[in-house]
This record gives C-alpha cells, structure tokens and sequence, in this order.
C-alpha cells in the first residue's frame, strides 16, 4: 500500500475525534439524537480547523445503516465510501473550480433524485464564497425548499463574502482556531504512536508554525519526520521551518539591556550573513516582546505565552529589567519599522535604525520622575521671592511624555580653544572616505552644522536641540571609524571631539507691534535665570527662554 500522509491518516473519523470544535460538535450529535436535522448548514472559519472534515463526520452519521446515529460505525459501505471521498449519495463539490451558474444549474437537476442507496443525498460545497453571483442566484430557491431527502453543507474560510441571502437559509457554525495546546497534545500523541521521538523545542517550532491550522501542524510534521527522520531535534526544525532561534532574539534582548548598539549591528549582520528575512525576524521581535509584556504581567502562564518551560523561565527573568512603559515602547517601534520593512528597497537601514531607536529609548526618563525633582526644588525656595511668567522653547525632538537623560554626558564647546584654519578640502574628503566604509555614519555626518580641525584633532559640531544624532555619533564604533580615515589622510592618530553648539539666539516680536525684541534685554531674564527651579528646568529640557512678563497682582 502507498504511503499515506500524516493530514489524511490521522484525520478524524467520529465526532469525539475532532479536535477544538466543541460547540459544533455536541450541536451536531443533539440535532441527530432529537431528530431535528436541518436542511442546509454553514460551515465557517479558518483553514484546517476540520470544517471538511466535520461536513464528511455528519454525512456519515445521516446516513449509517445503524443511523441516523451521533456515533457512526465507520465499518458499514456507507461510512468507508464516505470517509473515502467516493460516495455516490454524498458528493463534495469545490466551488473554487466549479463556481459558475452552468454548474450549479447541473446540481440544481441532480438535487431531483433520490439516494441511489442510502437515506440522504448530502451536497458538500467547499469554499462557497468562490461562486459567482450568479451562481448564488440560481442556488438560492433549491437552497431553502431543498427535497426531504437532501441536506446541504457549505464550507467557507470567508464568511464576510457569502451573501446574506445565502447566509439566511443555513444553520451557521463558526470554527475556530485550535489553540496552541490542543495542538500540541495532538501532535504529540500522534508522534507516540509513529514511534517518533520529538524534542520539546521541535514540537514548539511545529505548533507555532502552523498558527492554528490542525492540518497546517500534521503536514509541517510529515516535512519535519522527512528532513529529520525519527529522532527530531530543536535545531535542524526550526532551520527547516524558518523561524528565528530563541537564542538569538534573546542575543538582541541582552544588547539592548546593555545599552551596546554595536553588539545590536552585528546582530543585524549574523541575520543577514545566515540569510534571514528581516521582516519574519521584526515580526519574530514582536512576538517576543509580547511574551515578555505577558509574562511580566501574568507570570509563568502556558495559556497566555506558549514556549517551553525552560524558555519561559528565562523570559521571566529578562521581564523584571524592563517596564511595561519599555516593553510597549519597543512594541510601537517595532510596528513603525515592520511597516517600513514592507515597501524598503533598503531594509537592513530601516531595521538597523528601528532598533538604534530601541536602544536610545531605553534611556528614556518618566516626565512624572523629572517634574518630581522640579517640585523638591520648589519646596526649599523662599515663597516670598518675585514670581514670573516665563516662556521657554523645548527642542522639537524631545517626546511628549517623557525626557531623555540629561545633556551633561556631551562634551560642551570650549571657548578659549584656538581652532586651526580650516581645510574645506581635506572636510570633503574626510566625509568621502567616510562614506565609502559607512553611508549610516555619513548621514550622521550631514547632520552637523560644522566640521572643524584643531591642534589636537577634529571637532564634529551638532546643533544642542539634536541630541540624537549626536548621541549616535558618540558610539565607540563610530568614533574609531573616524579616527580610522583620519590617521590615513593625516598619517598622524588624532583625537575626534563630539561636540554640541548653542542655537543663535532668535528674535521675537513684541506683544502690540510688528518690532522685534531681544530677549536679553529684558531686565527680567537676568533675575529669572538665577531662579533655581528654571535652571534645573532649562538644563533637563534643553530649552531656551523666550520672554519673560511680571505677572499682575
């Protein structure tokens, strides 16, 4: 005898057999055991959640010669014809290949007959939402006044294109998705009984794999037990199936505890050197970053994250150095870079970029801890000392809600450092150098607004309201690169200096006209800049003040 696949042997024959589709299921055996048999059903859900498989469960029961009965004896002709697929009284019709009005014209003559031998005709439509409309039409009025001997059996993944007119004259069922662990037992029990021996790991990958399709899940396994053989491991599945070790998303989980955007690169490059789709891996990330979210809030729940006990212990302890507000930060950057990822013809910059911003929003301070520091402050000055309205320009890249870490960690200008003159030449073939090893560390470049030779080496000047760009720059990887080409164009080692400039001073215009006011000259900037509270405000927002008014009594 050929061999026959794991889908097909395993598919089951009885009711109790069928897995997750409980309501459907005891629905089914009670309209048989009380005799109220309808005389058309709608079978609705995903693929390979048993829809068919249920449809052939039925007509077997209908037509038994010990029926109708809830429990078929699979052994009469009817029931093996049935489970065969060549029963002349039960007929399945794909309406993808067969979705015209000649052919349902055809079955409206063929509705006419009786059995040729058992107690119901049974019509199985599958995938019914293929049907041209006019199709629907001309099965409408058989579908409602159909002959007692017939029952109709529709079977859709697209429930929302089925008309409604269709939709009324049928007993509705909606299959679900079967859950991660009904799955599971399943596959396990059928790899006992093959005598298959399957790692935890493997059957983890498997299950995940098919995304609730039970014959998704038994044809993945019948691919697996041929790549593997009867001993499968952890590591030749998930390679054969495609799906990102578990090492690895924790790898880049590590990087970004560690604040190391250079380990995070060169994570970025292994994915890329083993010939990973970086989309699968952002969604891989996704899911990841969910199961720690989960598990941080629910524990250690198979139901909730379905991994392996191991891996969700490991899980558990990554989730207590991250908060909640981190996890759904990584989450929405994430579905940012995903989006991105679809239509880039440069992906690997977007991914790199969407994770850069990861790491940078790990530094990220709650607004609510700054302004907390602000009202300490607050609390130790004397009330009795003259109170101002001040307005203050907050830089455009600050997020609402919540600051980075304060600007002290940048080098500030020094003033008194005699500059040497610069040499627009060796600038522009600095940044061709460094765009030929680095167009990311390029793009940095062109955002400083100056570029400048010292005794000592190079001062790389940003803006003080770009502080990412900057921060960026800072890299240790970054900064060698750069010393790198300047020790070829020099022939000297020569030091690189990260600096950020004050913004010019703007001018701003007077409440009643049109002239324009320096702000340093209001006598009342001096008193305010002394002001503690706005000084701790100006150095943690990085802001400026516009203008300040004496407040009326």
């Amino acid at each position: 005898m050929s061999y026959q696949v794991i889908a097909r042997k395993w598919r089951p024959q009885t009711f109790e057999e069928v897995v997750g589709q409980t309501a459907a299921e005891q629905t089914l055996r009670n309209a048989i055991l009380q005799n109220r048999i309808a005389h058309a059903y709608l079978f609705a859900g995903p693929r390979g959640v048993g829809k068919t498989t249920t449809a052939r469960i039925f007509a077997k029961a209908l037509n038994c010669v010990k029926g109708p009965t809830a429990t078929p004896c699979n052994a009469c002709d009817s029931c093996r014809e049935i489970a065969a697929g060549n029963s002349i009284d039960v007929l399945e019709i794909d309406a993808a290949s067969n979705r015209g009005i000649d052919e349902i014209r055809e079955l409206r003559e063929n509705v006419k007959y009786a059995a040729a031998r058992d107690r119901y005709k049974v019509f199985i439509i599958d995938e019914v939402h293929m049907l041209t409309t006019e199709a629907f039409n001309a099965l409408l009025k058989t579908l409602e006044e159909p002959p007692e001997w017939v029952v109709f059996i529709l079977a859709t993944t697209e429930l929302h294109k089925v008309p409604a007119t269709i939709l009324s004259r049928c007993q509705p069922f909606n299959f679900r998705a079967i859950s991660y662990q009904e799955i599971y037992d399943c596959l396990a029990s059928i790899c006992t009984a093959e005598q298959i021996q399957v790692g935890e790991g493997a059957l983890n990958a498997i299950v995940r794999a098919a995304e609730g399709s039970m014959r998704d899940a038994q044809s993945l396994l019948d691919q697996v037990i041929s790549f593997c053989g009867k001993t499968i491991d952890d590591g030749p599945a998930r390679e054969l199936l495609g799906i990102i070790p578990q090492q690895l998303l924790e790898d880049f989980t590590v990087a970004i505890l560690e604040d190391n955007p250079r380990q995070v690169l060169r994570l970025v490059d292994q994915l890329l050197q083993s010939g990973r789709n970086l989309q699968h891996f952002v969604r891989e990330m996704l899911a990841h970053f969910r199961n720690l979210m989960m598990v941080k809030i629910a524990g250690e729940d198979p139901l909730l994250v379905p991994l392996p006990s191991a891996d969700l212990a490991r899980l558990k302890e990554f989730s207590k150095q991250f908060s909640e507000e981190d996890l759904t930060r990584f989450f929405k950057i994430l579905v940012d870079t995903d989006s991105q990822l679809r239509w880039s013809s440069q992906p690997r910059f977007h991914l790199e970029m969407g994770l850069m911003k990861i790491v940078q929003a790990r530094r990220l301070v709650p607004l609510e801890e700054l302004l907390a520091g602000l009202e300490e402050s607050q609390k130790s000055l004397d009330s009795s000392e003259v109170r101002a309205q001040t307005s203050l320009r907050l830089p455009n890249t600050t997020p609402l809600g919540k600051i980075t870490g304060p600007a002290a960690r940048l080098e500030p200008v020094p003033q008194s450092r005699e500059t040497m003159p610069e040499s627009p030449g060796l600038i522009e073939e600095l940044k061709s150098r460094v765009a030929q090893k680095s167009p990311m560390v390029s793009s940095l470049l062109d955002h400083a607004v100056e570029i400048k030779f010292n005794e000592e080496g190079v001062e790389i000047c940003f803006p003080r309201h770009n502080r990412f760009h900057c921060e960026m720059m800072q890299s240790t990887e970054n900064l060698e690169l750069i010393k790198e080409v300047l020790e070829a164009l020099t022939g000297t080692l020569r030091q690189v200096s990260i600096v950020q400039v004050e913004a010019k001073a703007d001018t701003h215009r007077t409440k009643g006209g049109d002239s324009p006011v320096d702000p340093a000259k209001n006598p009342l900037v001096d008193r305010v800049k002394q002001d503690p509270i706005v000084q701790s405000f100006l150095e943690v927002f990085q802001g400026e003040i516009l203008d300040v008014k004496e407040l009326k009594k």
